[in-house]
């Protein structure tokens, strides 16, 4: 096991800011900006205080205006320029060099809790290379390395169902052993947000 395997994980949370227009364009289309706004702003709240529940150390790592922000605990740090795998292997460079495992998670997936996370920071904290949380449209929630792995991040095409099955495959490739952790799922097309509605009223009506 190697020297560093103790030292304990840093959660990234990876996000925009939730400022109207900026986030769930996509989605928005159909349910309208204000919707799309209102969305966001919650599954952001929720993936908060889901990581501050954990009691994992954590940050914010942000595309936009902090002002914008649900009311937190988390250090925030800006997300510097360039292309998503580049930011993201910025995030991760940055938390590894401080001798700690980085767990980058986005704040779209309502499913993701405090058990989830420890997975992935177990998985880290006993010597894994890589930990990925996938979601069922393709891609992940969830990615955790002890060091950067540029070729995991770099000219990956985005935003299509082939995401987490192309990084695991380029993992291999590279002679990693990846943990691959339980598929849940995130909110970016109509279908998810009526499943989202469903969670939310569920949870409410307890």
């Amino acid at each position: 096991m190697a020297a560093d395997a103790h030292w304990s994980p840093l959660i990234a949370v990876f996000t925009r800011a939730p400022v109207a227009g900026r986030g769930k364009t996509r989605l928005a289309r159909i349910i309208g900006e204000a919707a799309a706004l209102d969305l966001q702003r919650a599954l952001l709240e929720r993936t908060l205080q889901a990581v501050t529940a954990s009691a994992i150390d954590a940050e914010i790592w942000l595309d936009g205006d902090s002002s914008a922000l649900p009311a937190h605990r988390l250090a925030v740090r800006h997300q510097r320029d360039g292309d998503l795998g580049q930011r993201m292997l910025d995030v991760i460079g940055d938390i590894t060099a401080r001798g700690r495992p980085a767990i980058l998670i986005g704040s779209d997936c309502p499913v993701l809790d405090p058990p989830y996370l420890h997975a992935a920071a177990d998985a880290l904290s006993s010597g894994a290379d890589l930990v990925v949380g996938p979601v069922e449209d393709g891609g992940y929630v969830l990615i955790g390395m002890r060091r950067p792995h540029p070729d995991l991040l770099l000219g990956m095409t985005w935003s299509t169902s082939s995401v987490c099955q192309e990084t695991l495959r380029r993992a291999r490739e590279a002679g990693l052993a990846p943990v691959v952790l339980d598929r849940l799922w995130d909110v970016d097309d109509e279908a998810s947000w009526r499943r989202w509605q469903r969670l939310s009223a569920a949870t409410t009506d307890r």
